[in-house]
């Protein structure tokens, strides 16, 4: 369930929007990139988010990210990213006996993106974050907590490198 933010930058890269800087006009240049994802991942008993039982974790993704190059920026080539993302995530035991969790989310995220790397991307900051309550088919609940920040000075030096994941 972790935030795929180079993913995202990465396919904004492929469609080139980012490539240039804004027009020789000087407005800024906006695109909207969708995200639709749905994904199913088998986990080993301890593996698994807040679990300890084997299972499979199931996520549905939907949304998208607008992307605004502007002129002026600190680098050149940078642009601006904000998306909001809807999201449905199950947590499905392997045996029969244990309850299925299921809940929705809304993921928040932010960058400033100064540049593209072989690796993923190069941001100068950027943040997400998203919670859900699961709801157990015997009732019961489980809290998630994703959260992640980045941050790069000046000179390129990483300042704050962070991702928080908590359950409850």
């Amino acid at each position: 369930m972790k935030h795929k933010l180079a993913t995202v930058l990465g396919a904004f890269a492929l469609v080139g929007v980012a490539a240039g800087p804004a027009s020789a006009a000087g407005g800024a240049e906006h695109a909207f990139l969708i995200e639709d994802y749905n994904a199913y991942e088998h986990f080993a008993p301890g593996d698994g988010p807040c679990v300890s039982w084997a299972g499979t974790f199931h996520e549905t993704r939907s949304g998208g990210y607008r992307l605004v190059t502007a002129p002026g920026g600190q680098a050149e080539g940078e642009f601006h990213l904000n998306g909001v993302i809807d999201g449905r995530v199950e947590l499905i035991p392997d045996a029969a006996g244990l309850p299925t969790y299921s809940g929705t989310y809304r993921e928040k995220v932010n960058a400033v993106v100064t540049s593209f790397t072989e690796e993923g991307d190069t941001s100068r900051v950027s943040q997400y974050r998203l919670r859900s309550t699961l709801r157990g088919t015997d009732g019961s609940t489980l809290s998630l907590r994703l959260s992640g920040k980045f941050t790069m000075n000046a000179n390129g030096v990483v300042v704050v490198s962070r991702d928080t994941f908590t359950c409850e």
